[in-house]
């Protein structure tokens, strides 16, 4: 790793760390405060590069690729600042590759005392509160019902704290269910987002029609309805090649039409795009 990206990496660290504070950076990429604070300091000598690798890929830093300001990123920015401002609960299901994940990391590098998560399929229930501390920048230690506690303290502790459970359908109903302690003691308080692909509202649709035990709460805590997004447009796509150096019209149309709405694919279309490109100018 060159010095010019590390002390691009260590500013951003830096930048960061004004919000939470090298502790909690520590926390979360599991790295000793100690390593931040050289990191963010200039005292590179002892950091092996898989350090900063580890680091970088963890709190996604990414100079690469840049944010575009999409109907559906303006959209889900302004809807989570007001449910922030107003400290309620909702629940957002849309289709993958949309850029819901995206908004949401988005808002959280811009926002104060937003928590979030994206969640995993092979978590269990004391994986799920263990990342939950991780990403809150706790210290994931102590029993479950412990840590649960300390999280729950750390909200309590933030003023107009958001939770983001990103990709919440991918939670078994153990770890769901915490959801509703969360709720129950933060109501009013804290504002919370549920948020996941179309199965997320079937879930929970199919589970409070068959009176499935918690079911009923979810649906009426998160105001009985989900908010789906928008389809992604041509001035999606336009604005997302653009501000990442790629300015043919064909070649954004063409984009348009094969990426079938998913934005993934747009950021491998365009990437692919400067691969040929550069690997046709070197021949």
């Amino acid at each position: 790793m060159n010095e010019e990206l590390k002390y691009k990496v260590s500013e951003e660290l830096s930048r960061m760390a004004k919000k939470r504070s090298q502790e909690s950076l520590a926390h979360r990429t599991g790295v000793s405060t100690a390593t931040i604070n050289h990191m963010i300091n200039g005292k590179w000598k002892l950091i092996k590069d898989a350090m900063w690798r580890n680091v970088m890929i963890t709190l996604r830093i990414n100079f690469t690729w840049k944010t575009a300001n999409t109907g559906n990123l303006i959209g889900v920015h302004e809807l989570l600042h007001s449910a922030q401002q107003l400290s309620i609960c909702l629940a957002i299901s849309y289709n993958a590759g949309a850029g819901k994940s995206h908004a949401y990391r988005s808002y959280e590098t811009k926002a104060d005392n937003v928590v979030l998560i994206e969640c995993k399929k092979f978590w269990s229930r004391k994986s799920y509160i263990k990342n939950l501390l991780i990403n809150a920048g706790l210290e994931p230690t102590g029993t479950a019902e412990e840590m649960v506690e300390r999280f729950m303290s750390h909200l309590r502790g933030l003023e107009k704290p958001m939770l983001i459970i990103d990709q919440a359908d991918k939670l078994n109903d153990p770890s769901l269910d915490l959801f509703m302690d969360f709720y129950n003691d933060l109501d009013g308080y804290c504002s919370f987002v549920l948020s996941g692909v179309p199965a997320l509202e079937k879930r929970l649709l199919r589970g409070k029609q068959r009176d499935k035990s918690g079911y009923a709460e979810y649906w009426s805590r998160i105001g009985r309805k989900t908010i789906h997004l928008n389809p992604v447009t041509i001035k999606d796509i336009s604005e997302i090649c653009m501000v990442n150096g790629l300015t043919e019209r064909d070649k954004i149309q063409e984009i348009f039409n094969t990426c079938d709405g998913d934005l993934r694919r747009v950021k491998k279309s365009v990437e692919q795009y400067f691969l040929l490109k550069n690997k046709s100018i070197s021949n």
